[in-house]
Order: structure tokens, then C-alpha cells, then sequence
């Protein structure tokens, strides 16, 4: 009978960081993480290693990621993103043999307040009002203005919105999988104002512009980014006085605005695209102090005995 031999293939451990994060990142890929994950994640690794080099791979790891979690001023939500993506990455290294621990293992989140501002009717309509529908990038940025405040969806998702996911006709829209932040598919649905922005938009493109153009791009039809359509509505802003205005900030416009129309919250998570009802609630929580000044306003025993101002000593 025929011998055979068994070979013992041992798990190589990364030389350095930079192999090791070559690495994460592969598999990262392999498990379908959204690009932006992936991109935040060697943004800030590299960042790390930057800072501490060769020193901060090996027994001083802890030692470097103590110092840099611990920087004067720094505040509660660029500590979180720094323990966010850090941690799977150590996390990867000590199963592949690189780092013998988890540097992070102990350290806990710190409790920050999402930035949601409730912007007034007035200042939506100032907005809208300084865009300029006879040109392209106004058209544009009107239809994608109207699209976010009306649907909730992601900066992110909207920018990757090809002709094909959308139906005017159907006042809806197809979110898919790959460029969804959860990695799963979904649907939103706008108003027929935006359906007919939006059908404008598609019907003024060129003949040459493809199906693989997004519906939001340049002039030249390349893709958008998170941080220009950002950039852009900041310009809006100045013309229109208002003081700052983000690509976000309509998404949470969205989410307000619906629960304070009487909209449920698992609808709204669903909409929103939330894993969890963790983030929808924190809406819900705005939403609530406005029911309560309304009662406040309409209480019948606030309207029967209305408080009286109380008087000075005699």
C-alpha cells in the first residue's frame, strides 16, 4: 500500500503593517464590504502608522494606540471612528499571527450626540431657490436635493443611482445591494415633483453618456462623490445665507419630517436602510419634543387654566 505523506502547511503571519493591511483589505473585499468601509479602514490604519511607524507593530502596539486615543481636544466622534476601524483590523492581525493581542480589547466607545440639524421650511426654500434649472448642474442639483429630502436616501447611494434603478412612472427606486451601505437591496419611493425633476434630468443627458453614467455626475458624466454634492449644496448655502448645510443634513431632514407627519418607525428603518432601530429612534426622540410642545399648545387643561403670573409681595 502507498504511503502517503501528510504536509503540514503552517500560516505565514504578515512581516510588517503594510502586508497586513494589504491583507484585511483583500478579505474585506472578499466579503463584500462596501468600498467607503474599506476606504476608511486603510485611511485611518494608515493614519496610525504614520504616526507611530515600525514601534506601534509589535509589544508597544498598546502602548502607541493608548497615546493616540488620548490626544488633547480630540473629540468623542473621531475617537469612535479611530477604535471602529483599528479594531477589526488588530482584531485581523492577531488571527493571522502578526500582533500576539488585540491592543483594543478593554476600550469602550465613547457616548456622542449625532449631528442632526432641523432645518426650517424657509431655509429648504431659500435653497432650492438659488439653483439655476437652465443649466445642467442646477437641474442636477435640484432633481438630487429633491430625491434626498423626499426618499432618505444615503448621499452615498443616490451619487451611485444608474437610469435603470430608477422609475419615475412608479415614483420609486431601486438601492442595490453592492452600493448599499448594509450591503442589502432596498427601495425608496419620491413624489411625482421629483419624478418629474428627475425624468428631466435623464431626458437632457447626451446620447453618448452610457448606462454604467450615474444619473448624478458631472457636466463631463463622471461620478459624484459624497464630499463635492457636499461642497456644492455649502456654495448654495452662502448664496442663500443660510450658515452651514450638508449632504446628510437631508436624510435626517427626511427622517424628521416623516415622523412628525405621523410616519411609523419601522417603516422609516426600513426606508432609511437602518440595521437596527438604534439610529431610528434617535429621530424619534426629536420628533417627540415637538409632540410635546403641540400638547403643550393644545392641551385643553393648559387652555382651561392657563398659568397665572405670580405676584409680588403686597
Amino acid at each position: 500500500m502507498r504511503k502517503v505523506s501528510i504536509v503540514d502547511i503552517k500560516q505565514v503571519p504578515p512581516k510588517n503593517w503594510e502586508e497586513a493591511l494589504s491583507r484585511f483589505v483583500t478579505l474585506k473585499k472578499a466579503q463584500q464590504y462596501a468600498p467607503k468601509t474599506i476606504e476608511g479602514y486603510v485611511e485611518n490604519v494608515r493614519a496610525f502608522y504614520r504616526r507611530y511607524g515600525e514601534k506601534a507593530w509589535g509589544d508597544s502596539c498598546r502602548d502607541c494606540l493608548l497615546n493616540y486615543l488620548a490626544q488633547d481636544g480630540i473629540a468623542p466622534s473621531t475617537y469612535n471612528v479611530r477604535l471602529k476601524t483599528l479594531r477589526p483590523f488588530f482584531a485581523y492581525c492577531v488571527s493571522e499571527g502578526g500582533l500576539a493581542s488585540n491592543p483594543t480589547d478593554g476600550l469602550k466607545f465613547r457616548h456622542e450626540e449625532p449631528r442632526m440639524v432641523d432645518h426650517s421650511l424657509e431655509t429648504l426654500q431659500a435653497m432650492v431657490a438659488v439653483m439655476d434649472t437652465t443649466k445642467f448642474t442646477g437641474l442636477r442639483d435640484k432633481a438630487l436635493f429633491f430625491l434626498s429630502l423626499d426618499s432618505g436616501i444615503r448621499p452615498s447611494e443616490a451619487l451611485q443611482l444608474k437610469v435603470e434603478d430608477i422609475d419615475t412612472s412608479l415614483c420609486r427606486c431601486a438601492i442595490r445591494g453592492t452600493t448599499a451601505k448594509t450591503r442589502r437591496n432596498r427601495v425608496v419611493f419620491f413624489s411625482m415633483p421629483t419624478a418629474e425633476l428627475v425624468k428631466k434630468l435623464i431626458d437632457v443627458r447626451p446620447p453618448e453618456w452610457d448606462v454604467s453614467t450615474p444619473v448624478f455626475c458631472s457636466s463631463y458624466g463622471e461620478p459624484w462623490e459624497t464630499r463635492e454634492w457636499t461642497r456644492q449644496l455649502d456654495r448654495y448655502a452662502k448664496k442663500a445665507g443660510v450658515k452651514r448645510f450638508s449632504a446628510y443634513d437631508l436624510r435626517h431632514q427626511h427622517a424628521i419630517q416623516f415622523l412628525r407627519n405621523g410616519g411609523d418607525v419601522m417603516t422609516l428603518s426600513h426606508e432609511m436602510g437602518h440595521a437596527n432601530l438604534t439610529m431610528t429612534q434617535k429621530y424619534l426622540a426629536l420628533a417627540d419634543e415637538d409632540i410635546q410642545k403641540t400638547h403643550a399648545k393644545a392641551s385643553p387643561i393648559n387652555n382651561l387654566f392657563p398659568k397665572r403670573k405670580r405676584l409680588g409681595r403686597i
